[in-house]
Order: C-alpha cells, then sequence, then structure tokens
C-alpha cells in the first residue's frame, strides 16, 4: 500500500481526477429553492454528463435536494441515467431522432416536439410500443434556435392533446439572453401570448418551463410551473465566481515525477520555457487528453501545500509540469491541485483556492465549456464537505 502524508481524497485507478462535492450540490439546490415558490417544479439539466461533474453520479444527489425533473440532451443520456437506477422524469431537450424513439418511449422519456413530423412519428411508435408518449412542445419565442413558431404552437398542441397516444405533458420556451431584463421581458412576453392562446382553445399543459437558472434567479415572472437549471446547479456562473453558490469541482493529481534542471535548460514539448535559476520541476498525469486546453500552456498556476506553482512547458496530452522551486518540502506524490481549493493544506488561516472562471479569463470562454470538456477518462470521485448555509439575496 502506498501512504501519503497529505490528507486527500484519492483514485484508486489514476494519479488524476475530478472530485466532486455533493453537499456543495445539495446546497446549491437549495439555493435555487430559495429563488422559487414553493409550486414551482425545479429541473436539474444534467446533459452532456452532468456538465462534467459525472450524471449518474450526482443526479440521486439533486433529486434527494430538491429537484423533481432532470434535462438531457439525447436519448442516450437518457437511458444512462435510467440504467443507474433514475426513475424521476427525465426530458430530452432536442429534438429525437425517429429511430430512436421507441426506444425513448419504452425508457419513459420525455420528448421535446419542435415540429410536426415529430408527432406523427410518435403518434406510430406509440401505437407500436402500446404506450402513450411524453410531449413537450418547444415554441421559438426569439432565440431562433430550435422551436415551432408561436403563431403555430396553439394548433399543434391541439392536435397532440386530441391523441390517445400521446400524453401533453407541457411547453416551454428558451432564452437567449437570461442576464438581460429588456430580452428576457420581450421573450416572456412572447410565452404569455402562446399561453394565451392556448388557455383560449381550453388546452392545458401540465407544466409551462421558460427560466434557466439567470432567469430564475434574477425575474420571478419567468417562473411558470416549472424552471431548469443547470450551471447554477454546479456552483458554476459563466465567467465569474459567484457569490451565490458554492463550486462543487475539483480538478487534481499526484506528482508522479521530480527533477532538477539549471538555468537556461528548456522543457517540455518546442521547449517553450526555460527557468532562470536552477529550478525543480514536477510533472503531474494530466493532459490535454483529458480536457486541460492546450492554450493554458504556460498561462495558469497549481496550488501546491499552500503555495502557488506556475506551470511551464506545453500542455501535452496526458503529462504538464510544474515549477516547484518555491515549495522545497513537496515531494512525488503529493497532489497539486488545478481547480477547486488547495488539497490537505495544513498552514494557517483559509486555503487557497483557484475557480473554473479563472480558465474560462485566460481562454475567453465560457466556464461550460471547460466543464463539460473534462474527459471521462479522468475519474470521479464524490466526497461531501460540511454543507453551508443557504446564501441569501433577498429571496
Amino acid at each position: 500500500m502506498v501512504l501519503f502524508r497529505q490528507s486527500s481524497t484519492t483514485s484508486v485507478r489514476r494519479d488524476a481526477w475530478v472530485e466532486v462535492d455533493l453537499g456543495a450540490l445539495e446546497h446549491n439546490v437549495r439555493v435555487i429553492r430559495s429563488w422559487l415558490p414553493e409550486t414551482t417544479e425545479l429541473m436539474a439539466v444534467v446533459k452532456c454528463d452532468g456538465y462534467g461533474h459525472g450524471a449518474a453520479g450526482i443526479a440521486p444527489v439533486v433529486l434527494a435536494s430538491g429537484a423533481r425533473w432532470l434535462g438531457v440532451a439525447s436519448v442516450d443520456e437518457g437511458l444512462d441515467l435510467r440504467q443507474s437506477g433514475i426513475r424521476a422524469p427525465i426530458l430530452i431537450l432536442s429534438p429525437c431522432p425517429f429511430w430512436a424513439t421507441s426506444t425513448a418511449v419504452q425508457a419513459d422519456l420525455d420528448f421535446t416536439i419542435t415540429s410536426p413530423g415529430q408527432v406523427h412519428d410518435l403518434i406510430n411508435v406509440s401505437a407500436q410500443v402500446g404506450k402513450p408518449a411524453r410531449v413537450h412542445v418547444k415554441v421559438d419565442t426569439g432565440m431562433h434556435r430550435l422551436g415551432i413558431d408561436r403563431s403555430a404552437a396553439a394548433d399543434l398542441c391541439a392536435t397532440i392533446a386530441g391523441e390517445r397516444g400521446l400524453e401533453f405533458v407541457g411547453v416551454y420556451s428558451h432564452l437567449a439572453k437570461p442576464d438581460n431584463p429588456e430580452t428576457t421581458a420581450g421573450q416572456n412576453s412572447s410565452f404569455q401570448q402562446v399561453r394565451q392562446s392556448l388557455a383560449d382553445r381550453r388546452l392545458s399543459p401540465k407544466l409551462l418551463h421558460l427560466a434557466s437558472g439567470e432567469a430564475a434567479r434574477r425575474f420571478p415572472d419567468t417562473h411558470y410551473d416549472m424552471v431548469r437549471v443547470g450551471l447554477y446547479t454546479y456552483g458554476l456562473e459563466p465567467q465569474k465566481v459567484s457569490d451565490v453558490v458554492t463550486a462543487a469541482l475539483s480538478v487534481r493529481a499526484r506528482i508522479n515525477h521530480i527533477r532538477e534542471i539549471e538555468a537556461g535548460q528548456a522543457v517540455g514539448y518546442d521547449l517553450t520555457w526555460e527557468p532562470s535559476r536552477r529550478s525543480r520541476i514536477a510533472s503531474i498525469p494530466i493532459g490535454y487528453g483529458d480536457g486541460v486546453d492546450r492554450r493554458l500552456s504556460n498561462r495558469m498556476t497549481g496550488l501546491l501545500l499552500g503555495t502557488d506553482v506556475r506551470q511551464v512547458g506545453r500542455i501535452s496530452m496526458d503529462q504538464m509540469l510544474f515549477d516547484i522551486t518555491d515549495a522545497p518540502q513537496a515531494q512525488e506524490g503529493d497532489v497539486i491541485t488545478l481547480i477547486g481549493r488547495d488539497s490537505g493544506f495544513a498552514g494557517g488561516g483559509p486555503a487557497k483556492a483557484i475557480d473554473l472562471a479563472a480558465w474560462a479569463g485566460i481562454l475567453d470562454t465560457i466556464t461550460y465549456e471547460l466543464a463539460c470538456r473534462l474527459r471521462v477518462r479522468l475519474p470521479r470521485i464524490y466526497t461531501r464537505q460540511q454543507p453551508t448555509s443557504v446564501k441569501s439575496e433577498g429571496g
């Protein structure tokens, strides 16, 4: 047995891993629920393997904490959850290819409908399978990506409501700029017009849903019967550290090699970095093959035993290097934290932390992309830290 001197979670499969704090997820769901009326349901969006956090691992936790629905992007994502034992309602947020509809109906997955042709396919499939297909009609209220034109929505909903082989569950739309009051108000007005057109036809879906996490937080008039929340569930905001939810994700790796080099001896592919002094260089087994963007080379830092350490040289597929000269106590087996709080830090004061927003700032992108790019070959380890109290924001 290998013993490590740091008090740190580790993977038994590999010396690099993604760590997910289930206590943070529980806390975040409670925060989100605090924004909503009791009658408004919460869908936790767990597409792209739970934004890199591991959908099967986190789904039971968010459901137990207050979410009732799950949202996925495709049939296979829904099937993975069903096979892991999840029985909660799951909505496929994209149109389902016709050849997969039978499988989805049998798995009790809810469908997104964006055209009349999809309705006819589902009618035929539900008759063959012998059970009704559960459907939500998606209406385009201004994003102009997916959705039926709002002028045609009532007719399509009437067709669905009149079919015995279909269960008319919901009508929804998608906000293009959920942090923008004017744009969101315009789309919400269009959605209200759709709701009125349904009422005029005496059509009553069980659920109307419009708001994403940002809108759920800022604009109560967009709550309706359900909100769909992705990024906030994981404690992230697109480009900054959140002051209302707690990041659940950490990325760590153990040092697998240390060497000393002289001043002027360059390191890594293309020899892009050389020290100005005699230096200690540590290697960790994680790279762009795991989703750490190669453009972070020579631009990012890690945390090691309370010390900021600079990443040096090109990030390669499976390895990256750090200058650990200023952490002379470091040795092979010690953990370098790339994202999250310093692992096993025993110094005075609070541990340092690196948020995914720091990478997003360097790369001029959003945390969504970076979290989703963390590859499945990085083991997911689930921990539960002491839950924090719900942060109040006037609601």
